[in-house]
């Protein structure tokens, strides 16, 4: 699994089991062929949908708690130093 950075606003403001629920997708969609570097998280109505642009995919999760609507982007990036990482954050952030 490659290292996971969130942003200051994602730290105070995203619910934990969220973030949980992220990281663990994350890791799912490495262990498969099809890992696009950008990923989009939905959380509406009880379900965390995952969706990526290439190749086309779109994976629904039903979350076991309430959680309030809202988007979160994770992007993967590269630094020499320490290798590939993934980046969570608002879509207003980047």
């Amino acid at each position: 699994m490659r290292t996971v950075y969130m942003t200051r606003e994602i730290r105070h403001s995203l619910d934990i089991r969220l973030l949980h629920w992220i990281v663990s997708a994350l890791k799912e969609k490495e262990e498969s062929s099809t890992l696009d570097s950008f990923q989009i998280f939905e959380f509406k109505d009880g379900k965390m949908i995952n969706r990526q642009e290439e190749p086309k995919e779109e994976k629904v999760f039903e979350i076991p708690f309430k959680a309030r609507k809202c988007k979160v982007w994770a992007v993967l990036g590269f630094d020499e130093m320490i290798g590939e990482y993934w980046t969570v954050m608002y879509p207003s952030e980047y």
